[in-house]
């Protein structure tokens, strides 16, 4: 299953002036913050580019764009991972859901003519990591709820 792919954002709304790597920004910060909480396929880890990532030494996008096809899919995360990214990118329209509203409100983008224009730098990792995981928490919460009777 595909989460997202750069396929994706090549249609009229992606800048014709930007290059094709600001199209995976937005799925290499969520692939980053999953990494650190460990929620990623560590098949992952045996690539030389891994250890860079988890330093920070490298973004998410740069990881992606070098070794995952410019794709997030099941295969990228493990168990838990894959049930979070579900429940986060699970949208009835556009399968984005509360990650892509979550990913607006974070970097205070005002509309779709901004989204790609989101510079792949450390600032915006750290503007969106404790948002990722504040959707986690709640997420793993609501998990842990039993119904009343």
């Amino acid at each position: 299953m595909h989460y997202d792919h750069i396929a994706f954002h090549y249609d009229d709304q992606f800048p014709a002036d930007l290059p094709q790597q600001h199209a995976i920004h937005h799925m290499g910060f969520y692939f980053a913050w999953a990494v650190s909480q460990k929620l990623h396929n560590p098949a992952w880890e045996s690539h030389e580019d891994f250890a860079k990532l988890q330093q920070q030494q490298i973004s998410g996008s740069e990881f992606m764009w070098a070794n995952m096809g410019a794709e997030l899919t099941d295969e990228d995360f493990n168990e838990l991972g894959n049930w979070f990214s579900q429940f986060y990118y699970h949208d009835e329209e556009d399968g984005y859901g509360l990650f892509m509203e979550d990913y607006f409100v974070a970097l205070e983008i005002d509309d779709a003519a901004h989204f790609y224009h989101v510079a792949d730098h450390a600032d915006n990792q750290a503007k969106l990591n404790p948002v990722f995981q504040a959707a986690f928490e709640k997420w793993l919460a609501s998990l842990k709820e039993t119904p009343h009777e």
